[in-house]
């Protein structure tokens, strides 16, 4: 008889055999949609990121448990989703819910290796004071420089995109020169591993870059492209959609282009202005590929680029007029989606593979563990278990799960209590009117939306919130359900993968029971009581 290993057993090995002196570097970029060259998207411009990709497992359907940079950042960092962390806004954090918490950067502190992080990596002082010394090494504020992420000027003009000069100050030129120093530091101790976590705050507002990049796009902005839908899903309800006035309104072009008033489900800014946002946003999105680039050219030139698991990723997903929307504040497609590149250089059979199946950010905490060998069985007696799944093995060759159900929420605050005094409510505003959350304490939130994604769906439902316990109550007052049926996360073909959420079928009876399936799914998913 033979003698025949199992798989888990053989991708146990293997991990063992993964965990000499490796290191990690996680880059992440805020408000990134997977509107890419990597992804299918060739109207974008980032041949470093494409060559991450090249060297990676590249994940297509990966979300974000909310499209909020601090609550996703609470999540993915904790390892918890925002129903465990309770922090759904600006205002609260996950240490209030776990004091006894092991981060992701804290799991690799304990296990040996040099934590350290510059630019956006927790939100600001959500938790306080970047979780220092949780998280993170001690030498990080003392011996070795100021980590905190950097600030740049405003565009001359209050505008949301200008150019400066290619010498100029740059947030994130600051941060890529803070993370070369720190890796400086943590390669001078040749015998203790790093875990390194770089933020980019752009493609975030403002999109202010160096000349150089606007050569990218020799066209301008008159050559960049509409959305194929510029208002909200036909027959979407008012509590799927957000108005961004507290962000757009900032700007000065944002005013010269209609300004509040065209922030609403029916209408659309001029063509002009929407390919002018555009185009911002992808010079920003090219500037943050330039910033990668000098990070993996470094490990090159060091002979590290072996030796180091590169992850990248966004915290959330953005819209760029589809929709009707701006920004992300949604549970849509847009908002939640997310690039995920992973790369494990010691796996190279890994490299240029690609995973369609559903997967989160949750996932990246054990995932990173279980390529680095890294144990977090502890955890397990924590006051809340890790939420994620440990991917792992999809880079030793394992399959993935097709069936796998991602999960999002987003809260709402209709009524304006973000902008009245006192949080007092506005009964006369519109569901979508001034419904957001962003400081509004987590107990007068009106309203709660969970949504679920599968290989082939979206659905979502939206409940009334009960402050006191801090949950959905009663039967959902709204559902949601849009069909991805041909989306494979590509720009190519007749159909972007942005232009898929046009039409919500959750009232048509063709479909009815399908929302009868996901509802419950969705219910049995977030423990939804009386769903």
């Amino acid at each position: 008889m033979k003698n025949v290993l199992a798989l888990p057993l053989l991708l146990a090995l293997a991990g063992a055999a993964d965990t000499a002196k490796r290191n990690v570097l996680v880059v992440i970029s805020d408000d990134l949609r997977p509107e890419l060259p990597c992804y299918g998207c060739d109207d974008v411009v980032a041949p470093h990121l494409s060559r991450l990709a090249g060297q990676s497992l590249r994940f297509t359907r990966a979300y974000v448990q909310e499209a909020l940079c601090a609550p996703s950042r609470n999540s993915f960092l904790s390892g918890r989703r925002p129903d465990a962390t309770r922090a759904w806004q600006f205002v609260d954090h996950f240490r209030e819910a776990g004091p006894d918490w092991t981060t992701l950067p804290g799991a690799f502190k304990r296990a040996g290796f040099q934590a350290v992080g510059c630019g956006k990596v927790f939100h600001p002082h959500l938790p306080p004071n970047w979780d220092m010394p949780r998280s993170w090494d001690d030498r990080m504020n003392a011996t070795w420089a100021d980590w905190m992420y950097p600030s740049e000027p405003r565009c001359a003009n209050r505008s949301t995109w200008c150019l400066g000069d290619d010498d100029g100050d740059y947030e994130d030129a600051k941060t890529t020169a803070t993370a070369l120093a720190m890796l400086e530091n943590v390669t001078a101790e040749e015998e203790t591993p790093f875990f390194l976590a770089v933020g980019y705050r752009k493609p975030h507002l403002q999109w202010r870059v160096p000349k150089r990049v606007a050569a990218l796009y020799p066209g301008g902005p008159d050559n960049v492209s509409l959305p194929a839908v510029d208002v909200a899903p036909e027959g979407a309800p008012g509590l799927a959609f957000h108005m961004p006035f507290a962000e757009l309104s900032a700007f000065e072009d944002v005013a010269e282009c209609g300004g509040p008033g065209l922030m609403a489900p029916t209408a659309a800014y001029p063509e002009s202005c929407q390919r002018s946002f555009r185009y911002g946003y992808r010079l920003a999105v090219s500037y943050v590929d330039e910033q990668l680039g000098v990070l993996l050219d470094w490990l090159d030139d060091h002979g590290l680029d072996e030796d180091t698991a590169v992850v990248f990723f966004g915290d959330h997903g953005w819209h760029l007029g589809d929709q009707g929307e701006w920004e992300k504040f949604t549970n849509y497609e847009n908002a939640a989606r997310t690039p995920l590149l992973i790369k494990a250089p010691w796996l190279p059979a890994s490299f240029g593979k690609t995973v369609s199946a559903p997967v989160e950010l949750v996932d990246v905490y054990p995932t990173l563990c279980g390529l680095l060998g890294v144990d977090v069985s502890y955890v397990a007696a924590e006051s809340a278990p890790l939420a994620g799944r440990d991917l792992s093995g999809l880079l030793r060759g394992g399959a993935a799960d097709d069936g796998h159900v991602a999960l999002s929420t987003f809260p709402r605050c209709v009524g304006g209590e973000n902008y009245n005094k006192n949080h007092a409510r506005n009964a006369t505003y519109a569901d979508w009117f001034l419904n957001d959350c962003n400081d509004v304490p987590r107990d007068l939130f009106t309203h709660m939306g969970y949504s679920t994604r599968d290989e082939r769906w979206r659905f979502t439902a939206w409940y009334a919130w009960d402050g006191a316990a801090l949950r959905a109550t009663g039967a959902p007052v709204a559902l949601e359900l849009y069909d991805h049926a041909g989306d494979d996360g590509a720009c190519g073909g007749d159909r972007s993968a942005f232009d898929y959420e046009t039409a919500n079928l959750a009232g048509d009876p063709v479909f009815a029971d399908e929302v009868a399936a996901l509802l419950a799914v969705l219910v049995a998913k977030f423990d939804i009581p009386h769903g």
